[in-house]
């Protein structure tokens, strides 16, 4: 998968392909940080434990006639 492509055209420039998902109705791309750490939202210092990371769905505008999510 060209992973910086899709990423790039639905401008999200933090994160990378990781698997495209085709349905009838959606295609689906799931991505993943590049990076493996994140930094805390108070003093925006390296943070040294994630407690969770929350999956989000970002609808784009439709391709080849699909939902894209």
């Amino acid at each position: 998968m060209h992973n910086n492509l899709i990423t790039d055209l639905m401008d999200l420039p933090d994160l990378v392909a990781t698997d495209l998902i085709k349905t009838e109705e959606y295609l689906v791309f799931v991505a993943d940080y590049k990076i493996d750490h994140v930094k805390c939202p108070v003093c925006g210092k390296k943070a040294e434990k994630i407690h969770d990371r929350k999956t989000q769905m970002i609808q784009d505008t439709s391709l080849r006639d699909k939902k894209t999510v």
